[in-house]
């Protein structure tokens, strides 16, 4: 149990029935998972209470600044892509947002949390959700996987190495600039990627993306998984800078309200995880009442 979350302040009592309710839920498979109301009850989601994730859904609810942040940003009829979407956390908060003028395009190779994902979406009803099953990359093709259970699928990876848990697939490879059109372009409004290294690569397979719409992006940033997929960071902020991209790390003011500050070294994330905002117009963000720090 996890008494620093603030949920405990916030609703002790209802926090305790819920942590002893998921003791005795985990005990019975057929109740060891269930459907709880997600992002301030615009939506739902499945908590699956033999992991970690689901567990935290259950007890906790679900906050997060970066997810806060993307739910901030779109609008109805805007296009957000999720490259990396796992069971669909900002994949449903996009959905709820863009409306059904809108559109989220979620890419998730691994197999089994994909179905998760697409359960997720069918739960909610969000016919505006397309799920690609393809990994993203600097061009097509296919590649070895190492995939996870669904309680490690965060990890999912391209990249695998020998002595790892989990087992290998094969999956199809494809590009941003292959996947969407002009249309999608259009009203392209942000793009999430969380690919466990292959974040770089994915970048290289959208430079008309970044060229035409210059959407804004929220990026995983993460040495040693970057390392992994033969990257650095500092290949990643290069090629942001070089197409006039400023860097923000996402976070909440004392008032609980998701803020932006510059990031001068993404080495040196420090708390709050390796995502990092990066825009060729900050002020998009401000008039969306997102609060942006000098420091």
């Amino acid at each position: 149990m996890n008494f620093d979350n603030p949920a405990w302040k916030r609703a002790p009592v209802r926090t305790g029935v819920r942590v002893f309710a998921s003791l005795a839920r985990r005990m019975v498979p057929q109740l060891s998972r269930v459907a709880v109301s997600y992002d301030g009850g615009r939506s739902r989601v499945y908590a699956d209470l033999g992991t970690p994730m689901g567990l935290h859904l259950y007890r906790y609810g679900h906050r997060d600044p970066d997810v806060e942040l993307v739910g901030r940003l779109l609008g109805p009829g805007d296009l957000f892509v999720d490259g990396g979407a796992n069971v669909g956390l900002f994949t449903l908060v996009a959905a709820e947002r863009v409306g059904e003028t809108g559109k989220v395009v979620a890419f998730e190779p691994g197999r089994l949390v994909r179905l998760r994902l697409l359960e997720n979406v069918v739960l909610n009803r969000f016919e505006q959700v397309v799920v690609m099953p393809f990994a993203l990359a600097s061009e097509s093709g296919e590649a070895s996987f190492r995939e996870f259970d669904v309680a490690g699928a965060g990890l999912n990876h391209l990249a695998p190495a020998a002595d790892e848990e989990g087992h290998i697939d094969t999956v199809s490879l494809t590009t941003l600039d292959a996947t969407l059109t002009p249309r999608d372009l259009a009203r392209l409004r942000l793009v999430k990627l969380d690919l466990e290294g292959a974040e770089y690569a994915a970048l290289l397979g959208a430079s008309r993306v970044l060229r035409d719409a210059r959407p804004d992006i929220l990026i995983e940033i993460e040495p040693a998984h970057l390392q992994r997929m033969g990257s650095t960071a500092d290949a990643v902020v290069a090629l942001l800078r070089e197409r006039d991209y400023r860097l923000y790390k996402p976070g909440s003011d004392d008032a609980g309200q998701v803020m932006l500050r510059p990031v001068a070294d993404v080495t040196a994330l420090g708390a709050g995880g390796p995502n990092v905002f990066a825009t060729v117009d900050v002020g998009r963000a401000r008039r969306r009442g997102v609060r942006i720090t000098d420091s």
